[in-house]
C-alpha cells in the first residue's frame, strides 16, 4: 500500500511534530529533572543498543504501579501483531517479530516503548484462517507448545534484552461469547501452560482475556443493578482463570478485561476481582460514542457503557488498545482530533497506562507502511497457513515507513513515547542474581510462645543491592526485617512445639536466596485452668446465606505467669468452623443454607491450649434470595423503577388487576379472577433452570389461582410445584427443565390470574437460580 504521509524509520526524530499545549507539554519540562532525581541520566537513553528502561518486578499499590523501591512507574508502549503471524509472513511484511521489537525499542532512533503487548491468538496457535474466531478449543497442547518454543520464547527473551516489559495477551476477540462453557477448557489449557513458563520473568505481565464479548455491559454498573449483575457473572466466570494464573505465577501482574469488548473496567468499582497485583484493561477507538468530538467523555460510563467511571482512581487501568486511521472503517476510522484528545486523557493520571494498537503495517489501525513493495494488505496477508506467502523482502529486515499526519497515529505515538521517555521509569536495576544464603543462624531466648533468632549479614553482589531478610517458621513467612538488621523475634507460637526456623536474603529486585534453617522447641505452659465460657452469645443479623455472631469476652485466670487468651473456637452443628483471635468478639459465618436452623457454639481457648465449655445459640437463616451467580429478574428495589423494565433491562407490564404496584420494594397484586403480569427474558437461560419467587399471600393458597405461561408451557402453579403460597413469606420454586420450558429461547414469562378467586399476593423477588455448571 502507498500513503502520502510517511517517514522512513531512519535517523533522528528530533524534527517531530509539536502538539498543542497539554499536560504532556508540562511534563516535558519536568521529566528530565525527575529522571536525574531517580538516578537515571538522560545521556544513558537514546544511544544505539541502550535498554529503554530497567525492568524490575512491578507491583500494584492502590491505583498505582510501583517498582520494588516504591517508586511510581508509568507504562507506555505499543502492540505488535501476533508473533507467529509476523514470522510466517516476514518475507511479505519485511520483518520478523524480534526485528519489529528491535525497531520499536531502538532509542538511537528515538523509539522509547516501555512495553510491548504481544497478542497471542488462538487462530494462529491452531493455524486457522485469519479473520475468524475458531470455536474453542482452537488448538492442541502440542500446537501451543510449538508456538511458545518457536515464537513466544525467543520474543520474551528479546524483550528482556531490549529493556522493555512484555504483556502476553490471550487474544480472543471474535465469534465466541464469554459464557460459552467450552471456552473454559481453552483458557485453562492456555494459562496452565503459559503462566508457569514465564512466572520467573519480572519483565512479563499477563493479560487474562483480550476482549470478552457478550453478554455486554451497555450502561454504568455503578448506577444499574442490571449491568452490575453482568459484571458479577463475568467475575464468577473469570475468577477461576485468575486463580489458575496465580497458582503458577503468584507475583506476576495480571491485567483483566471486561464484557463488551473490554469497554467496562468500571465493573471493578462494583466488585473487584480477588487477589493481589491485579489491574483492569480498557479498549476504545474513534467510532465509539464516547470518542465522538461532541463528547470525548471517556470517564462517562452512562454513554452506552463505554466510559470508565474514573476507575483508575481506585485501581490501575491499562488501556491496552486504542488507535486511529483515517478511512479505517466504522470503529477505527479517525484523525488526530480523536488521537490528540485521547492521548491527553491518558496522561491525566499516573493510574493510567497504555499500549497503542498497532505497531505494524498490516494490522489496522497501522502505524507503518512498507515502502519496499507496492502490494497492499489490510489486516491479513492472505491465509499464510494454507497459501504461499509472497516474497517482497528477500533480505530481512526491510525498512518500514512511519505513517504521519492528521489521519495517522504513527508520529503521535512515537512523539509522546519520546517526549515522556524520562517520566516515571522504574528506579531499580534489572537483576537476576540472588543474594548469598545467610549463615550462622542461632536460636535463643525461647519462651512458651516466642523464639529469638539471629544470623550473619550477607553482601549482595548483584546490581540491585540487598533489601531485607525473610524470616520463616515451618515454611511460612513470619516477617521481614530490613537490610542491616540481623535478628528477629518470632511470636504467636504454640507451647511445647518444635518449629523449623528459616532465614533468607532478598535484594531490591526481589531475588531471594536459599533459606538457612534451624530448629527450636518452645517451653511448656504450667497451666491447666480453662478460660471462662463466653457470655451473651447472640446473632444481631442474618441473611439467607450468613449469620453474624457476637459475644462477651472471656477471661483467663490460669497461671499468673502464663495466663492469657489465645482465641475463640466457633462451632456449627458440633463441628469446628473457624478460630477468632483473642480481642475480637464477633464474626460472620457465610456459605450457609437458606431457611435452616443451625446450632452455634463458641468456646474460649487460652495460650496453654485449655478450652472452655461452649456457649450455644440456635439461629435460623432467612429465606433464599438471588445470589451473585443467579439471574435476577426483578427485586422491585426501584432500580430500575417498575414497570419501566426488569433488572435484565427487558420489558415488563401488567393488566386486568384490581390494582398492582410497588411499595417498599415489594410488588403487590390485587386480583379478582382476572389479570396478567408479564416480563421478558431475551436470553438463553439453560444455566438457570429453576424459577424462584419470594412471595406472601393475603389468605394463603393463592398458588391454586395462578397460571405460569413461559417458554411454551402453560400450567397452574400447584401442578408445577409442591411449594405453596402462605400468609408468611415463602419461596415458590419451579423446575423449568422438568416442566418442559424452552430454556434456549424462553421469551415472555407470564403469571395469569384468570382461574382464581379474590385475593392478593406480594412478590418480593423473582429470579432464576444458576445450576452451578460453571462452579
Amino acid at each position: 500500500m502507498t500513503h502520502d504521509r510517511r517517514t522512513t524509520e531512519t535517523g533522528s526524530n528530533h524534527d517531530r511534530v509539536v502538539d498543542t499545549l497539554s499536560r504532556r507539554d508540562v511534563l516535558r519540562s519536568t521529566v528530565a529533572a525527575g529522571a536525574l532525581a531517580a538516578g537515571i541520566g538522560t545521556s544513558a537513553v537514546g544511544t544505539a543498543g541502550a535498554e529503554v528502561i530497567p525492568t524490575p518486578p512491578l507491583h500494584v499499590d492502590g491505583n498505582l504501579i510501583k517498582d520494588p523501591d516504591g517508586a511510581t512507574v508509568k507504562i507506555r508502549g505499543i502492540n505488535i501483531a501476533d508473533p507467529k503471524r509476523i514470522n510466517v509472513t516476514a518475507e511479505a511484511r519485511g520483518k520478523t517479530a524480534e526485528q519489529v521489537v528491535t525497531m520499536l525499542t531502538d532509542t538511537s532512533r528515538d523509539w522509547h516503548s516501555r512495553a510491548i503487548r504481544i497478542p497471542v491468538q488462538p487462530v494462529d496457535i491452531g493455524e486457522h484462517s485469519p479473520g475468524q474466531g475458531p470455536p474453542p478449543v482452537a488448538f492442541t497442547q502440542s500446537q501451543l507448545e510449538s508456538y511458545l518454543t518457536n515464537h513466544l520464547d525467543p520474543l520474551i527473551e528479546h524483550c528482556l534484552s531490549r529493556g522493555v516489559y512484555a504483556i502476553i495477551d490471550y487474544h480472543r476477540h471474535r465469534d465466541v461469547q464469554w459464557t460459552d462453557t467450552s471456552l473454559h477448557d481453552e483458557i485453562e489449557l492456555f494459562w496452565e501452560t503459559v503462566a508457569p513458563r514465564y512466572a520467573d520473568q519480572p519483565h512479563v505481565m499477563y493479560e487474562l482475556y483480550n476482549e470478552p464479548q457478550e453478554p455486554g455491559m451497555w450502561g454504568d454498573p455503578t448506577q444499574s443493578s442490571n449491568w452490575a449483575d453482568v459484571w458479577r457473572n463475568w467475575k464468577s466466570t473469570a475468577q477461576p482463570w485468575v486463580d489458575l494464573i496465580r497458582s503458577h505465577a503468584p507475583d506476576t501482574l495480571v491485567l483483566i478485561g471486561s464484557p463488551s469488548w473490554a469497554q467496562s473496567p468500571e465493573g471493578a468499582l462494583v466488585e473487584p476481582f480477588d487477589g493481589s497485583n491485579l489491574a483492569y484493561t480498557y479498549h476504545v477507538y474513534p467510532g465509539h460514542q464516547v470518542s465522538q468530538p461532541s463528547c470525548h467523555c471517556w470517564d462517562d460510563a452512562t454513554v452506552n457503557g463505554e466510559g470508565v467511571a474514573s476507575v483508575y482512581e481506585e485501581y490501575p487501568l491499562f488501556v491496552t488498545e486504542f488507535g486511529w486511521q483515517e478511512g479505517g472503517g466504522q470503529w477505527i476510522g479517525g484523525t488526530d482530533t480523536f488521537g490528540t484528545a485521547f492521548l491527553d486523557w491518558l496522561e491525566q493520571s499516573d493510574g493510567i497506562h497504555w499500549t497503542a494498537w498497532c505497531g505494524d503495517p498490516v494490522w489496522l489501525p497501522a502505524t507503518f507502511d512498507t515502502p519496499f513493495t507496492d502490494s497492499s494488505w489490510e489486516d491479513n496477508i492472505g491465509n499464510p497457513y494454507e497459501e504461499t506467502v509472497p516474497t517482497e523482502c528477500s533480505n530481512l529486515p526491510c525498512e518500514w515507513s512511519l505513517l504521519t499526519g492528521d489521519g495517522y497515529m504513527g508520529d503521535n505515538v512515537k512523539n509522546i513515547l519520546y517526549d515522556l521517555r524520562n517520566d516515571s521509569p522504574p528506579t531499580v536495576p534489572y537483576d537476576q542474581q540472588t543474594p548469598p544464603t545467610p549463615s550462622g543462624l542461632t536460636v535463643g531466648g525461647v519462651t512458651e510462645t516466642t523464639v529469638d533468632v539471629s544470623w550473619s549479614a550477607v553482601t549482595d553482589a548483584g546490581d540491585a543491592g540487598l533489601s531485607h531478610y525473610n524470616v520463616y517458621f515451618d515454611g511460612e513467612k513470619h516477617t521481614d526485617v530490613p537490610a542491616g538488621t540481623t535478628s528477629a523475634t518470632i511470636s504467636g507460637l504454640v507451647s511445647d512445639t518444635t518449629y523449623t526456623i528459616g532465614v533468607s536474603a532478598v535484594d531490591r529486585a526481589r531475588n531471594e536466596s536459599s533459606t538457612v534453617t534451624a530448629q527450636a522447641t518452645t517451653d511448656i505452659f504450667e497451666d491447666s485452668t480453662a478460660p471462662s465460657v463466653p457470655g451473651s452469645v447472640s446473632s444481631p443479623s442474618t441473611t439467607y446465606r450468613s449469620v453474624t455472631l457476637s459475644w462477651d469476652a472471656s477471661t483467663d485466670a490460669g497461671d499468673a505467669e502464663t495466663a492469657g487468651l489465645s482465641h475463640y473456637n466457633v462451632y456449627v452443628d458440633g463441628s469446628k468452623e473457624t478460630e477468632i483471635a483473642a480481642g475480637t468478639t464477633e464474626t460472620t459465618l457465610t456459605g450457609l443454607d437458606s431457611d435452616t436452623t443451625y446450632e452455634i457454639g463458641v468456646s474460649a481457648v487460652d495460650r496453654a491450649g485449655n478450652e472452655s465449655a461452649r456457649a450455644t445459640l440456635s439461629v435460623t437463616t432467612e429465606l433464599a434470595a438471588a445470589g451473585p451467580d443467579d439471574l435476577l429478574i426483578n427485586d422491585y428495589d426501584g432500580s430500575p423503577a417498575w414497570p419501566d423494565s426488569n433488572d435484565l433491562g427487558n420489558w415488563t407490564g401488567a393488566g386486568g388487576f384490581e390494582s398492582i404496584g410497588v411499595t417498599d420494594g415489594t410488588l403487590r397484586v390485587d386480583y379478582d379472577g382476572s389479570g396478567w403480569y408479564g416480563t421478558q427474558l431475551s436470553q438463553d437461560i439453560t444455566e438457570y433452570p429453576i424459577l424462584r419467587m419470594k412471595v406472601v399471600g393475603d389468605n394463603g393458597g393463592e398458588h391454586r389461582d395462578i397460571q405460569l405461561d413461559f417458554g411454551g408451557v402453560l400450567g397452574m402453579l400447584n401442578q408445577l410445584t409442591d411449594d405453596t403460597i402462605e400468609t408468611t413469606p415463602t419461596i415458590v420454586s419451579v423446575d423449568l427443565a422438568a416442566a418442559g420450558v424452552d430454556l434456549a429461547s424462553p421469551g415472555q414469562l407470564n403469571l395469569k390470574f384468570y382461574n382464581g378467586g379474590n385475593s392478593a399476593i406480594e412478590i418480593e423477588e423473582l429470579w432464576l437460580e444458576h445450576d452451578g455448571s460453571s462452579d
